[in-house]
Order: C-alpha cells, then structure tokens, then sequence
C-alpha cells in the first residue's frame, strides 16, 4: 500500500470538494436560477421564515452589505420580502414567498441530484464508511479548535 501523506489527502480532499460546490452551483443556476448563496438563505428561510435581517447575516456569515445586495436580487426576483420588526421598528425581517419557496424545492431536488450524482458510485457501505470517517475527522478538529 502506498504511503499516502495527510497533505496528499488534504489536497484531495479539497479538489472533490472543489468540484463538487462548482458542479452544484451550475446546476442550481441551469435549473432553478439560484446564485451562490441564494440557496442556503431560501433554505433557511423556509425553515425560519421572519428571521431577522442581522440574525440571518450572522448565521450565514457574512457581512451585512453582501447580504443586503443578495436579498435586494432576491426581492427582485419574488422570492423574499423584507418587513419592518413590529417590536423594533429598527430591525427588519425577512420573509419568503409562495414563489420562493417553489423555488427553494426546485433547488433541494437540484441538490438532491447532486448528491445522487457525486455518491451513487459509491456502494452503501462505502458511504457509511465515508460518513464515519468524517464524523471522526469533525470531532478531532472540534477538539482540536477548542484549545485555542
């Protein structure tokens, strides 16, 4: 058996990954439309529909400009609207659309597809395999994170 280093391994890593995110984000695009980051903020809302605007930005995190330029896209677009905080006049909450939430199905089959594409070359226990080798890879960097 070859001598696989943690660097060869990282570098793999980081090249399926890579390939991965591009190929789903076309994907997303071609079918439903959704640019990067539109998915995940449809995703959320439509668990948490009404999120605040700030909330929303910190879980995502980034920057409150780069969000407002992609809800200001989606508002465009019909899938959000945003409404002023009725506790806080100062505060704005976002919520999604009939045609959002359409399109955030559209975009979880689309990620649905994807997932299907990438792993169905793998068989049910490789898959298992690989979900146990990454859960063990999480645990050891949160461990490792938390000293700092």
């Amino acid at each position: 058996m070859a001598d696989i280093s943690g660097i060869d391994l990282m570098h793999q890593f980081h090249h399926t990954f890579n390939l991965m995110h591009r190929q789903y984000h076309q994907i997303a695009n071609d079918k439903v439309g959704i640019r990067h980051g539109q998915g995940k903020i449809l995703m959320i809302l439509t668990r948490e529909d009404g999120i605040g605007q700030k909330e929303l930005a910190e879980r995502l995190q980034i920057r409150a400009a780069t969000l407002s330029e992609l809800l200001d896209k989606m508002q465009k677009n019909g899938w959000i609207v945003r409404k002023n905080n009725q506790n806080d006049r100062r505060k704005i909450n976002i919520h999604i659309t009939e045609e959002g939430k359409a399109v955030s199905e559209q975009n979880r089959e689309a990620r649905n597809e994807m997932a299907e594409k990438m792993f169905g070359v793998l068989s049910d226990a490789e898959k298992e395999t690989l979900k146990k080798l990454f859960e063990r890879l999480d645990e050891s960097l949160q461990q490792n994170g938390s000293d700092r």
